[in-house]
Parts: structure tokens; C-alpha cells; sequence
């Protein structure tokens, strides 16, 4: 695949360590593969030990929601691209920021989404960002 193409449609840099790259795999292969895919149970579990389950049922719930109320298309990268599409990158920003910038963390979702209303979508990321950081695990994304 020439770099322009790819470039166009993988716009951003995929976390490559950390959190941020466990819950963007998780999050690509529950949205491939179905919300109980094992891998991601089992790379949620390396990755957050003992207190995986709460990061677990949450990223599901928000990716459920994300599906029930997107007015667009989400395009997800296969589990092992090294880049973002613009949807993926949307939804790592805002569990990066809803803890402490609920307004920008609903740009991302309004931006992701296209819905009217997301203020459900946003308690769920906010619920989600909430368990990371309590868990010892809190998102940092590089801009």
C-alpha cells in the first residue's frame, strides 16, 4: 500500500505502549471480533491484573453505546496497524480528557459520532477514564 493512501486513511500514530495501546487493541478487536472477544478479556486481564473486569464491562458499555448512537460510519484499523483512523483517535482522546475536561471529551464523541444527543455516551467515557485512573492506569495520550 503506497504511504499517501495509508496516510489518508490511518491519519494518526497509535499509542505503542501502555494503557492507551492495550485499550486501543481491545477496543479494535471488540469491535471486530464481538464485545466478548477472549483476546481482548485476556490482553484486559495482562494488562490491568486482578481489576480488569471494571475497565472490562466499561470499555463494552461504551463501545455498545458508541454503536447505538453513531450517525456515521466507524472505521476500526485492524488490531495490529501501528496507526489511527479518525474514529479511533476521537475515542482515545476523549477517555483521555473526560476525567478532567468533560466539554472537550464530548467534542471528541460529538465529533466521532455526529449524534445530537451524547450525554449518555459521555457519562459511560467519563465512568470508563474514572476506572482507569482509580485503577492505577489513568490515559495519557501524546498530542
Amino acid at each position: 500500500m503506497n504511504e499517501p493512501h495509508l496516510a489518508r486513511i490511518l491519519p494518526h500514530a497509535a499509542p505503542l505502549d501502555g494503557p492507551p495501546r492495550a485499550l486501543l487493541v481491545a477496543l479494535r478487536r471488540m469491535a471486530i471480533h464481538g464485545l466478548y472477544d477472549a483476546s481482548a478479556s485476556l490482553l484486559m486481564f495482562e494488562h490491568f491484573g486482578l481489576h480488569f473486569r471494571k475497565p472490562l464491562v466499561l470499555m463494552r458499555a461504551l463501545l455498545m453505546e458508541v454503536s447505538q448512537t453513531t450517525r456515521k460510519p466507524i472505521q476500526i484499523a485492524p488490531c495490529c496497524a501501528s496507526r489511527m483512523t479518525p474514529a479511533e483517535n476521537a475515542l482515545l482522546r476523549a477517555m483521555t480528557c473526560a476525567d478532567h475536561d468533560p466539554a472537550q471529551a464530548g467534542q471528541h464523541l460529538q465529533d466521532l459520532t455526529q449524534a445530537p444527543a451524547i450525554e449518555g455516551l459521555l457519562a459511560t467515557t467519563r465512568v470508563l477514564a474514572s476506572a482507569l485512573r482509580d485503577s492505577g492506569r489513568e490515559l495519557r495520550v501524546e498530542a
